[in-house]
């Protein structure tokens, strides 16, 4: 059973007001929302002492769960890139996301494991790494789930099979999106082994691009896209699915507030979808 729908932070907080995450104590309590997925941006890296005891004393003060934490994107690109000190800061902030995740009450952390310019280009190292990753999560009692994001050069339907091959125990975030732009959503649907116990969280959003459409990689609301949800929406529920999913669909306008009510939409579209 569902667990419930989150929204994700990446959704009310962004460049437009400062990317800062106060302002979730305006935002959040006008979603219908069953908690948050709160995503640590890389450019706090050096005011995590500041925000992360705000985030917590926020979700305490309003009831906004955190069940789940969306590790700094940079993470994967930094593995990505190779070079020795990439790859130890690479550890560093996954160390910290993980000591984040575990002060805001997240269980589950999703990862992306490659990212960047340099993207999937050497996919066997970034899926070496994995398994330190792995460890440093289980001692943390944090299930990490690796997201299958948009590559340059293989797919990521082709790098989550070779996670699983490597480690039987890796679990994974299915992004909607992020199959529908490598147009293999419906291949992603039809991999049994990844829908039995191996998609652990969902991230439900909906693309306009086309193939591999880089210039198209806005997260858009259910509706203003091509993706076909029914679907998804029926191989989710025949798997029996047991976790959260999460709508990251960009609303923040120009002027920094959030189009709450398009937001809304897109949580009960989920919620409907998923019942």
């Amino acid at each position: 059973m569902l667990k419930g729908v989150l929204c994700s932070s990446g959704a009310l907080i962004t460049r437009f007001n400062g990317r800062d995450p106060r302002l979730l104590k305006e935002f959040y309590p006008r979603l219908e929302a069953d908690g948050l997925e709160f995503m640590v941006y890389p450019s706090w890296d050096g005011l995590l002492d500041e925000y992360i005891p705000a985030v917590e004393a926020i979700s305490k003060e309003i009831g906004m769960p955190i069940p789940v934490l969306h590790a700094d994107k940079t993470i994967g690109e930094l593995l990505s890139r190779g070079s020795d000190d990439e790859v130890m800061e690479a550890g560093r902030r996954f160390f910290n996301n993980c000591r984040i995740a575990d002060r805001l009450g997240a269980r589950l952390m999703v990862l992306h494991l490659w990212g960047g310019p340099a993207s999937d280009h050497h996919i066997e190292r970034n899926i070496e790494a994995l398994g330190g990753f792995l460890e440093t999560a289980e001692r943390f009692g944090i299930t990490l789930a690796v997201e299958n994001v948009v590559c340059a050069v293989g797919s990521p339907l082709g790098h989550l099979n070779a996670i699983m091959d490597a480690y039987p125990e890796a679990v994974f975030t299915i992004d909607t999106k992020m199959a529908e732009f490598h147009s293999e959503l419906p291949a992603t649907l039809a991999d049994e082994r990844l829908w039995h116990g191996k998609a652990a969280h969902l991230h439900v959003n909906d693309y306009s691009g086309g193939y591999k459409d880089f210039t198209d990689l806005r997260v858009r609301h259910i509706g203003d896209g091509h993706v076909d949800f029914a679907p998804f929406f029926e191989r989710v529920k025949a798997a029996g699915f047991t976790g959260f999913a999460t709508v990251e669909s960009t609303s923040v306008l120009p002027d920094g507030t959030v189009d709450t009510q398009k937001l809304n939409r897109s949580l009960n579209r989920v919620r409907e979808g998923l019942k």
